[in-house]
């Protein structure tokens, strides 16, 4: 009785060894990203006496975007989910810090500040921005497409303007865009973006703004 057992307990060994039969096959880590400011250091200088309070709403990410997982756009209706490149973050709330951090940097002479702030406060304006795309493609590149504004306390725009920024020419691995150099592409369209919304704030006329 106990040589079967033995017998048996051996041919199951055996069959764990043979190639295609490893049950206990690893699969690959999950990696984690995060979408970086910019590197330039804050300014220490003393907010002007035109600046103001600039605040940066929640921006809106289509559905498909809001996910754990890094999206790449395939064609103009496919998409591929990576299950093992995955953001530390929800995404949409790492759109709204980068940008804010940002703005942080580029407006020393605002106060910046992210929603919800407190009732009552004087705004200089609100941003508002709200993507289409903000992935990788296909082709190797990086493309953000949506448009953003610069809101009163009502709710008619001070300034309205589209967005449609690309990065190319990514490292591409079998899966596509390698995930690390999509996400770098991303923060740096996202400096981009408050760059220009940076501009347009220094744009608005202090009446106007504080209207």
């Amino acid at each position: 009785m106990r040589a079967r057992i033995f017998a048996v307990v051996g041919i199951a060994l055996s069959v764990l060894t043979l190639p295609g039969c490893a049950p206990f096959k690893r699969t690959p880590d999950a990696r984690f990203f995060v979408l970086r400011p910019l590197a330039e250091p804050p300014s220490t200088a003393i907010p002007a006496a035109g600046g103001g309070l600039v605040g940066v709403l929640p921006v809106r990410v289509p559905g498909y975007l809001d996910r754990p997982q890094l999206v790449t756009e395939m064609g103009a209706d496919q998409v591929r989910v990576d299950e093992y490149a995955r953001w530390a973050e929800p995404f949409p709330a790492a759109v709204t810090r980068t940008v804010a951090e940002n703005l942080a940097i580029l407006l020393p002479e605002d106060r910046v500040v992210r929603y919800p702030w407190p009732a009552g406060e004087s705004m200089r304006c609100r941003v508002s921005v709200e993507l289409r795309v903000l992935a990788a493609q296909g082709d190797g590149s990086v493309r953000l497409e949506g448009r953003w504004a610069l809101l009163p306390n009502e709710e008619n725009p001070l300034m309205l303007r589209p967005l449609s920024l690309r990065r190319g020419s990514l490292p591409v691995g079998p899966r596509g865009v390698e995930p690390a150099a999509g996400v770098e592409a991303m923060s740096e369209l996202l400096a981009d973006l408050s760059r220009e919304i940076a501009a347009g704030v220094r744009a608005l006329p202090n009446e106007a703004a504080r209207k």
